[in-house]
């Protein structure tokens, strides 16, 4: 774990599977937004045991790298980034850069307004999905759905793959955390509740060019995955896995 005297300010976690491809200019518009601020920013990308060039290429392109010797999931790789940044916020978006940036600075206004975990969501107002698919949309619709109605009511977009915290709050909660795979998000917010950290919701917009076909096959599969991580929360909670030491 970083020493948190750092005087960075603000931590971006990549997490990256097979996105050798993605990387360099994911990396190259982060850093083009980034150095024009009047504040210290870190890169670290979380590779995730890809058998690609991703980890060379990420550290080619600035990025501090965490590699694992195998494929563990994107929660893995979203915890390890988590608890290594050493920024005094920190952030997690995906590696084909999916979503404007410029968000961040929402993010930075809800922080200095009180919360302690902003998340970025494409269901709320000035929020923009483009040219998402409807396949796509109808998936993602159908999981925060059961999200909400089951462990999560009031948040409007648990699975946007944009969110940022405290560094104290991201220690706290992915402390805890260990859902690996599918269903981190939920776990993560779900945590955050539990630890009573405020959570405020910030509109996101999708860059078209980002837009690439679902790896999920069915609003069918996306419910059962989404009902197994609620189930596997639940059970965590009563077998106390989240117990604090």
């Amino acid at each position: 774990m970083s020493d948190t005297s750092s005087d960075i300010f603000l931590s971006i976690v990549i997490p990256a599977y097979l996105e050798e491809k993605n990387i360099p200019s994911t990396l190259k518009a982060l850093s083009d937004y980034f150095d024009k601020q009047d504040y210290t920013v870190e890169y670290i990308s979380v590779d995730d045991g890809s058998s690609d060039n991703t980890a060379d290429v990420a550290r080619s392109a600035g990025a501090r790298v965490i590699r694992f010797d195998r494929n563990r999931g994107k929660g893995a790789a979203v915890r390890a980034g988590m608890l290594e940044a050493s920024g005094e916020y920190i952030l997690f978006t995906d590696a084909d850069y999916p979503y404007r940036i410029d968000a961040v600075e929402d993010c930075l206004k809800s922080f200095e307004s009180g919360a302690d975990v902003v998340i970025g969501s494409r269901n709320i107002s000035g929020s923009d999905r483009g040219r998402e698919r409807l396949k796509r949309r109808m998936i993602s619709k159908v999981g925060n759905i059961i999200a909400r109605i089951f462990i999560l009511p009031g948040i409007s977009d648990t699975q946007a793959g944009f969110k940022c915290f405290r560094r104290d709050a991201a220690r706290k909660i992915f402390s805890l955390a260990i859902i690996d795979g599918w269903g981190f998000d939920i776990e993560a917010l779900y945590l955050a509740r539990m630890l009573r950290f405020q959570i405020a919701e910030v509109a996101i917009q999708l860059i078209p060019r980002a837009i690439k076909p679902s790896r999920i096959n069915s609003p069918l599969r996306t419910s059962l995955n989404v009902f197994g991580s609620i189930f596997r929360v639940h059970m965590n909670r009563l077998t106390g896995k989240y117990r604090e030491t």
